[in-house]
């Protein structure tokens, strides 16, 4: 394919033309790590064949959300432009300047796996109960419920997708003057549900005193992709562009405070799992002592075992006779 030159690029597509090769590699990169970011989190929840400890409305709402955020990135004139630029720009030009929209929707269905996933997994936990293959984590009656809250909020998601979609159909093809208007609209319903979302997780979390399925190690890599995916998009779409940018500013907030909670959460376990090793020792050492004490005592004293420490016995085994001494 011929190269256009320069000039004959339209004016509104000539910044495009000569895309930033340390954005365009830094681009790449977060689309790499965002990959790697949910890994931990699918390998958790298949791990554990459970939905345990993630939110129904976490996962609802963080599936709504995305719709939006997919909505929102194509709605901006900006976006318009780029796609238009890709019939006179080079092919590298035209994958430089959609990356940000790549992101975003690649992000939105990694997140869908995790729908997915749940309602899979919730389904199939509560089969697994009913049947007797094995003991649900969260007790069956509860397990059913998420079951069934699982296919809730799946049709709900797919529902408020087609709905999202079918408006911003119209509104591209029928009113394009109220473009930016909807893609406003829909930048502060993804602000509104992405920090929504993160109130019944972080509640879900500080209840159940555990991640359960949440992925710690996930978490750790999501928090500062978030935070360098929100200014990379700043810089990206300016400034006048917040409704883009906010959500991610929010959600890095939020994911640190989940961390916050997660560090809180194995400092514990480790504290509790130490103390109870050391009683098990303590308990394995007294259960030796009796062993001991009884293996020497004379056979016609009581073989009872003690329930006391040896510490808090006065005479542990009978006083020899002048006879035995002798």
């Amino acid at each position: 394919m011929a190269v256009p030159a320069i000039s004959e690029v339209p004016q509104q597509c000539k910044h495009l033309a000569e895309p930033s090769l340390p954005q365009f590699a830094v681009s790449c990169a977060l689309m790499g790590w965002l990959l790697i970011c949910y890994v931990p989190q699918w390998k958790r929840i298949v791990s554990r064949a459970s939905a345990e400890g993630l939110s129904t409305l976490y996962i609802l709402l963080g599936s709504v959300s995305g719709v939006c955020a997919v909505g929102n990135i194509m709605m901006i004139p900006s976006s318009a432009v780029e796609i238009g630029c890709c019939r006179t720009n080079t092919r590298f030009a035209c994958i430089s300047s959609l990356l940000g929209m790549m992101q975003v929707i690649l992000g939105i269905a990694c997140f869908w796996v995790v729908l997915f996933m749940y309602v899979y997994y919730s389904e199939e936990e509560a089969e697994a109960e009913l049947h007797g293959r094995r003991p649900s984590i969260s007790g069956p009656n509860r397990t059913r419920r998420r079951a069934r809250r699982a296919w809730i909020i799946l049709l709900a998601a797919c529902t408020f997708a087609f709905a999202i979609l079918l408006i911003s159909s119209i509104i591209l093809h029928r009113f394009p003057w109220y473009s930016q208007a909807w893609a406003d609209i829909l930048g502060v319903l993804v602000t509104i549900f992405a920090c929504i979302q993160w109130i019944p997780q972080t509640w879900t979390t500080w209840h159940l005193g555990h991640l359960g399925s949440l992925s710690l190690t996930g978490l750790y890599l999501q928090a500062p992709y978030t935070w360098i995916f929100c200014v990379n998009m700043m810089i990206r779409v300016g400034l006048e562009a917040w409704s883009v940018w906010t959500v991610y500013l929010l959600v890095g907030t939020m994911q640190l405070i989940l961390i916050g909670m997660g560090i809180f959460f194995a400092i514990r376990d480790r504290k509790e799992s130490d103390e109870g090793k050391s009683t098990a020792v303590h308990e394995e050492d007294f259960e030796s002592w009796n062993a001991y004490v009884r293996s020497r005592a004379p056979s016609n004293v009581s073989q009872a075992p003690s329930n006391l420490a040896p510490d808090e016995r006065s005479l542990l085994l009978p006083r020899k006779r002048a006879s035995d001494a002798r």
